[in-house]
């Protein structure tokens, strides 16, 4: 009996151990993960042995060992618990990735659905599997009012619980490109930002205090109307009155940092956004005040002198640089309320 009760306290102990550890949460963009087989159902003409970019397995294994890298470099050493990601292909390369040799002891598992996107470019969500379950994942899709033919990524929704039995809510974003012009393009990341934003009142109304971490490469920047005015993800921790969201990035672009170079410029077109419930903690975690941050190591930085310290991207064009991704990862921590 002795024995049993042990055991028992010892289990509890873990158990409790492993709950009150900090959580890091994270999004990079892949920058074209793609594997080399021809989808026939999607446009990944650009990402096959033939194209212009002359994409093969070599170069399809150094983007796997490049990506891995940095994920695993994360928190640390020991890579995110939590990394959303856009700009993958398949859920095959999501098991390419999670299973490569970086990152394997990690257990990895992930999120996705097959979007719309005609360019096969989809959204997806990693997990620590010993840390979190799945309660409820769905995809909520994006359908311009003016224009039935715009394909763009679906926001991919997903419900985690922890194992001290809290749940986080990830809403995961890649909003409409600037391609064509950024005024031009403008009206569909509003769009965009309008549909996330009654998915958010939808969350909200049913519990007020509902954990929602938002995330994406929204392709505008934190004072940008569709992420300040539509989304209302606000700079300051003390202005999340009648739901509004807290945006701890509008701070790093204030310092003129950022995710994504253009142009010599910063731009913080990645970001982790939350409800008031993690900045206040009115469950059982709370957000780490100053956490939000880049991950950026001089190894993943270019070292040409035209562009030093941008990002080392896999592709300049046509022009293959054997690089990370374009993008730097964002991250933040939550804290366990001890």
């Amino acid at each position: 009996m002795k024995k049993i009760y042990l055991t028992m306290c010892l289990a509890l102990l873990m158990q409790a151990a492993v709950a009150q550890k900090s959580i890091c949460i994270a999004f990079y963009n892949q920058e074209n993960l793609f594997d080399t087989i021809d989808d026939p159902l999607k446009d990944d003409n650009e990402f096959l042995p033939g194209a212009d970019k002359q994409w093969n397995t070599q170069k399809y294994q150094t983007k796997l060992e490049n990506m891995s890298s940095v994920i695993a470099a994360m928190n640390e050493g020991n890579g995110p618990e939590i990394l959303g990601l856009c700009e993958i292909e398949n859920a095959q390369v999501l098991i390419d990735l999670s299973m490569h040799k970086n990152l394997k002891s990690q257990r990895y598992k992930f999120v996705h659905f097959e979007g719309p996107d005609r360019r096969s470019i989809d959204n997806a969500l990693l997990y620590k599997s010993a840390s979190f379950k799945v309660l409820h994942a769905v995809v909520i899709p994006i359908q311009m009012p003016d224009d039935a033919d715009f394909k763009t990524r679906d926001i991919l929704y997903v419900k985690l619980e922890t194992k001290s039995k809290d749940q986080l809510v990830l809403l995961i974003n890649h909003f409409p490109s600037r391609s064509g012009g950024e005024l031009e393009s403008r009206p569909k990341r509003i769009f965009v930002a309008s549909v996330l934003r009654t998915m958010v009142d939808t969350i909200l109304e049913k519990d007020p205090n509902e954990n929602i971490i938002i995330m994406g490469d929204f392709n505008d920047e934190p004072m940008d109307a569709s992420m300040d005015s539509v989304l209302r993800a606000k700079e300051s921790m003390y202005n999340l009155y009648g739901g509004n969201l807290y945006n701890p990035m509008v701070e790093i672009q204030q310092a003129g940092l950022g995710s994504y170079m253009h142009r010599g410029k910063w731009n913080m077109l990645d970001q982790i956004i939350l409800s008031n419930g993690l900045v206040i903690g009115n469950r059982k975690y709370i957000f780490r005040k100053e956490s939000a941050d880049m991950f950026k190591q001089q190894w993943m930085l270019e070292t040409d002198q035209k562009y030093k310290g941008s990002p080392k991207r896999t592709y300049a064009g046509n022009k293959y640089i054997g690089g990370y991704s374009d993008h730097l990862p964002v991250y933040l921590y939550l804290d366990f309320k001890k």
